[in-house]
């Protein structure tokens, strides 16, 4: 019976020196938990097509996810290509490399129907063959210039429609 009485006199004595931690800690968890609430759902996929999946289909992934990351939204972007390439042109890894980003993928990944049937939006800069969109409505960049010829005005174009799509994404 002593030794239930020394324990708890331990006890007694350490818990007012071990409240006041208790407390903080257990704040600051509630605190973590309540500020990563939304962020941690699993994020919804954006998919971005291009004809080769190594050129504007990677820049726009990189930045896409760069300001969704940025803004603290829920959304990642993958890189699909309709005739992929077998690597990403030195051209297109220097430009992201001077904007801080590299490319999303090693080595540019084929479009197959499954990546659009889980998407919440495909944007794309060439056309999807029906077969590879399945019942996806696309959603067609076309007014972007060659990357490989000029980097600087492909990835303002595409950061500007990016923009303009993180307005409705950001919503849902």
């Amino acid at each position: 019976m002593s030794a239930i009485v020394s324990i708890r006199s331990l006890l007694d004595g350490l818990l007012p020196r071990f409240s006041g931690l208790i407390v903080s800690m257990a704040l600051l968890c509630a605190g973590a938990v309540a500020q990563d609430g939304p962020r941690s759902a699993k994020p919804q996929t954006i998919v971005f097509v291009c004809l080769h999946g190594s050129v504007k289909s990677q820049v726009a992934t990189a930045h896409f996810n760069r300001i969704a990351k940025e803004r603290g939204l829920p959304l990642v972007a993958v890189s699909r290509g309709i005739a992929v390439d077998t690597n990403i042109p030195a051209s297109i890894r220097q430009g992201l490399a001077a904007d801080g980003l590299t490319p999303p993928d090693d080595v540019p990944v084929p479009l197959a129907s499954a990546d659009t049937i889980g998407a919440i939006e495909v944007f794309a800069f060439d056309e999807v063959p029906n077969d590879r969109k399945g019942s996806r409505e696309v959603t067609y960049w076309s007014d972007v210039p060659p990357a490989t010829k000029d980097y600087v005005a492909a990835r303002d174009a595409i950061v500007r429609h990016i923009e303009e799509a993180m307005t409705s994404l950001g919503k849902r």
